[in-house]
């Protein structure tokens, strides 16, 4: 009866701990693309310029290259959970506090929703492969899946929740605050398994030493991977309704394009890790899905009919493949849950770091050249190196094997 219980006991905790990977999942999304179809209001409520505006989805990027590094090293004291269920409050209070006043209050908030994300970005993969290290590839598409439903949720929604009567673009924002509450409801209810010194944790990660993964090829191949395959979706995120519109699409045709957009990710983020879980070598997936980005954008830029939803999938394809398989290197590359997380606090911190200059840089280049036509011509050039990085990060080796042949050779 006693043993009967604590399987009972187990599979309560184990079920909080799958339901928390997914609403945490659907927390580091659509803070950030729920941002994109609400400039026009943003812009003409604070009369605000397109850099500013650019700002509200860099700062949680420069959030993300800037925290990144200290993570794995503070939730090795904390343990993953309890980090993650800070960050959550952390995130909770950014979201509400950016839609409360002005221009401040508007970057302030967002600078903690980044750290907040931050810490989900970095953690997620390694808590995936320690809590469930037999189903790796389903349980990182499922993170994935939701991930991209929410952000895709998200773009089309916003417009309209904030065109409803007594709402407000600040309201519309706000929303999203449900789901990272939600996730510290969960992780609270799943403290006394966190505290339990009686059994191994799952989240707890013992101190062990770094590798220096700054020495290996493949860890700088992975890291620049994330780094380009983030900077066209934030970028897109941030823009993509201002070029649709540019195209003769309203503001809410254009958050629904931009959800589409999203629609795209959603298979290639379930299927793609399975797949690659399966593969002895990544290289090959991995250069297609530049392409897939490529062609994409080629003809988003081209198009200003209907058809544009076809493109508009393509390369929602491509940033889900490149996503899904971003974070499958973290786990594919490394031997341990620490090297997971330490290599996902380098690729993360350097590769946001690059793609917190897309929104910024693609906003300024428009306001310059008074179009969408250059900054398009930049994203698919970001695609192809995109390709290239794809072949060395798609290796099958370890990056402690590659710090090992550097020395040799």
């Amino acid at each position: 009866m006693k043993r009967f219980s604590q399987t009972a006991q187990d599979r309560y905790y184990t079920i909080l701990l799958f339901l928390a990977i997914l609403i945490i999942a659907a927390t580091l999304r659509s803070p950030i693309t729920s941002v994109g179809p609400l400039i026009p209001f943003i812009r003409e409520d604070l009369g605000v310029s397109n850099t500013i505006v650019g700002f509200v989805n860099t700062l949680p990027l420069l959030a993300f290259g800037l925290f990144s590094p200290f993570i794995p090293g503070i939730s090795r004291k904390t343990g993953m959970e309890i980090m993650l269920l800070i960050a959550m409050i952390v995130l909770s209070t950014g979201i509400i506090f950016r839609s409360l006043g002005g221009t401040s209050m508007l970057l302030t908030g967002t600078v903690l929703l980044g750290l907040g994300i931050a810490v989900g970005n970095v953690l997620m993969p390694g808590l995936i492969k320690l809590s469930f290290p037999y189903r790796v590839g389903v349980m990182t598409g499922l993170y994935s899946v939701s991930m991209n439903v929410f952000g895709a949720l998200a773009s089309g929604v916003s417009v309209p929740i904030a065109s409803l009567e007594m709402f407000t673009w600040r309201n519309s924002m706000q929303v999203w605050a449900l789901f990272s509450l939600i996730a510290v409801v969960i992780l609270i209810l799943r403290l006394p398994e966190i505290r339990s010194s009686n059994k191994k944790v799952p989240g707890k990660v013992k101190s062990q030493p770094s590798t220096p993964l700054y020495k290996s090829k493949i860890a700088w191949a992975v890291t620049l991977f994330m780094g380009f395959q983030s900077f066209i979706p934030y970028s897109l995120f941030t823009w993509l309704p201002d070029i649709l519109i540019s195209k003769g699409f309203d503001e809410s045709e254009a958050g629904w394009l931009m959800a589409i957009y999203q629609v795209g990710l959603i298979p290639a983020t379930f299927i793609v890790p399975i797949i690659a879980a399966k593969m002895q070598s990544q290289r090959l997936i991995a250069f297609l899905s530049g392409l897939l980005f490529f062609f994409g954008l080629l003809g988003v830029s081209f198009t200003s009919s209907n058809a544009i939803v076809l493109f508009l999938i393509l390369a929602g394809i491509g940033a889900g493949t490149t996503f899904s398989l971003a974070m499958m290197f973290f786990v594919l590359r490394t031997n341990t849950v620490a090297e997971s997380s330490q290599l996902s606090g380098m690729a993360q911190s350097v590769g946001y770091m690059i793609a917190a200059l897309g929104p910024i840089l693609l906003g300024s280049i428009a306001e310059w050249t008074q179009g969408w036509s250059i900054p398009l011509v930049l994203l698919m050039i970001v695609s192809l190196c995109i390709s290239l990085f794809g072949l060395v990060a798609g290796k099958d080796q370890k990056v402690s094997q590659s710090m090992q042949s550097q020395k040799t050779t």
